[in-house]
């Protein structure tokens, strides 16, 4: 098992080589449905900040990527709300979130967009809810802009103040040995706990329906040989 100094300076090397990429990518994912309800967004965010305190580097660009990855995220559900928005309605697993987020866009506004960046869960469906109900653009844009800047600062920062704790953090977790890798997979577990939900939810539906698709096939293929088999028996009770 690598210990923790081991693990630090891993993530030193790659958070220096490929730290703004990363950062990016991650931030765009976090805030978007393609893999926001799995993708651990947060944590690449937060241990950049961890790397860049602790390598030196300068925590700016990490902010404007990272801002403009989540903005992006955002811009990128809203207009596939706003251009699929029926088509997504029929399906059980956007529309049930969906329905949920919805009233609150239409009661609370401004407030709900801001807001919403800041729950794991509704993190991607605010931005798709609004494009599907059509929020003015402009509004949406501001809020998503200003609520991405202070999302993102706030963990790239918490990163950041955290690696200042470097050597005593590979020092605690070096005498826990084995629990505290125990205790950090538990917490894990904890922290993603929605996350794994609904990527249980997304099997179990994907699933369902790939059975259902084999069931159709199936049940056609059935038909089709007891159709023929009919064929057969009538053919040869044909007179000659």
């Amino acid at each position: 098992m690598p210990s923790a100094a081991v693990l630090i300076t891993f993530l030193e090397h790659y958070i220096a080589a490929y730290g703004l990429l990363i950062v990016f990518v991650s931030a765009f994912l976090e805030n978007s449905i393609i893999l926001g309800f799995i993708f651990p967004g947060v944590t690449a965010i937060f241990l950049a900040g961890f790397a860049t305190r602790t390598t030196g580097g300068s925590l700016l660009p990490l902010v404007i990527v990272a801002t403009l990855g989540s903005f992006l995220g955002d811009n990128f559900d809203y207009f596939v709300g706003k251009k699929m928005g029926t088509l997504l309605g029929a399906k059980p697993l956007f529309a049930r979130p969906v329905a949920k987020v919805e009233p609150l866009i239409k009661k609370h506004g401004v407030w709900a967009i801001f807001a919403g960046r800041f729950s794991g869960w509704s993190r991607a469906w605010v931005a798709l809810t609004c494009g599907i109900v059509k929020f003015p653009y402009l509004q949406f844009a501001l809020v998503s802009f200003l609520s991405a800047s202070i999302w993102t600062s706030a963990w790239i920062v918490g990163g950041y103040l955290l690696g200042g704790n470097k050597a005593l953090i590979e020092q605690y977790l070096g005498r826990l040995s084995i629990l505290s890798w125990v205790i950090f997979t538990v917490v894990l577990i904890y922290y993603f706990r929605t996350r794994i939900k609904l990527v249980i939810d997304l099997l179990i539906f994907s699933s369902k329906k790939y059975g259902r698709r084999v069931h159709g096939k199936i049940h056609g293929l059935r038909s089709a040989r007891r159709q023929v088999e009919k064929d057969l028996v009538e053919e040869e009770e044909l007179p000659l």
